[in-house]
């Protein structure tokens, strides 16, 4: 993947417009569009890439488009079908890219089963790299340590093995693992760029050895660079809780949450919470 490399290392590290320059500046091909469409669907631009990607192209930038399409929302369910339909090609096992947007798209329904069924045997380092997140969802961090030393074993320096060698250590329970993936990600912000997925990274990696006050610098620091980051908002409002800051300080944070991001399933989660515990309070005062 050599000419790739800027482009590939720049999307899997969070910096999706320095992506989007790199591929602009290579030579056309399906892995370099692959890439720059991935990095369109991280920014939201969804409808780009649906409107870009035509009925003649190869399946891997029409599964790119697939995915395009369930995250914007558009019908969900006949992804799902199309991405089956695709993989009972006989030629379906050769084409990483349909595997990886598949196990994507069913990790997200999360149907961790079918994802494993389709990525598990692969050897390919970016399906790797995702098995490693479903383990990690599935809360198997062991066997998520098991395909990271494989991956080490294959692949050492690339930065996916670094990637998932550090998120693994932070599922990992103790304040040792954790502190090793904070020097993972922190040595990847220093040698690349500091982005907002890194920042997070490494808050989380802060507010799991108790730094909450780290965490939170951090974390202002990702909004600073964009304001209504939604993985950076949730995270500042459980920082701020657990520092136990003024009720009207976290619910600015949480009130700009609802607003930015109405739909995200944290932002669902917590509306039911205030609800169900509103509806108590009122029980409670009648009694």
């Amino acid at each position: 993947m050599g000419d790739l490399y800027g482009l590939r290392n720049a999307l899997y590290l969070g910096n999706y417009q320095q992506a989007v320059s790199e591929a602009m500046s290579l030579g056309a091909s399906t892995e370099r569009d692959f890439f720059m469409y991935r990095a369109l669907i991280e920014q939201g631009q969804h409808r780009v890439v649906m409107d870009e990607v035509g009925a003649q192209a190869p399946v891997a930038l029409q599964a790119v488009k697939m995915l395009a399409s369930y995250l914007s929302g558009v019908s969900k369910e006949a992804v799902v079908a199309q991405l089956k339909e695709w993989l009972t090609d006989a030629t379906a096992q050769d084409n990483w890219q349909l595997i990886l947007v598949a196990a994507t798209v069913f990790l997200h329904e999360r149907d961790h089963k079918e994802a494993l069924k389709i990525s598990h045997q692969s050897t390919q380092i970016d399906v790797m790299a995702l098995v490693v997140q479903i383990y990690l969802q599935m809360d198997r961090p062991d066997l998520a340590r098991k395909l990271v030393k494989s991956m080490q074993e294959q692949y050492d320096d690339d930065t996916l093995t670094k990637l998932s060698h550090a998120w693994t250590s932070l599922c990992e329970s103790g304040g040792e693992t954790a502190q090793d993936a904070l020097y993972e990600f922190q040595e990847l912000g220093e040698k690349y760029h500091m982005s907002l997925m890194l920042l997070n990274a490494m808050a989380s990696c802060n507010m799991h050895m108790g730094r909450f006050d780290e965490a939170e610098r951090l974390l202002q620091e990702a909004l600073s660079q964009s304001p209504n980051d939604t993985t950076s908002l949730i995270n500042l409002v459980v920082c701020l809780n657990q520092l136990q800051k003024p009720a009207e300080v976290i619910g600015r944070y949480t009130s700009q949450l609802k607003i930015s991001a109405p739909a995200h399933p944290w932002v669902a989660k917590y509306g039911e919470l205030e609800t169900s515990f509103d509806r108590c309070a009122n029980q409670l005062s009648k009694e």
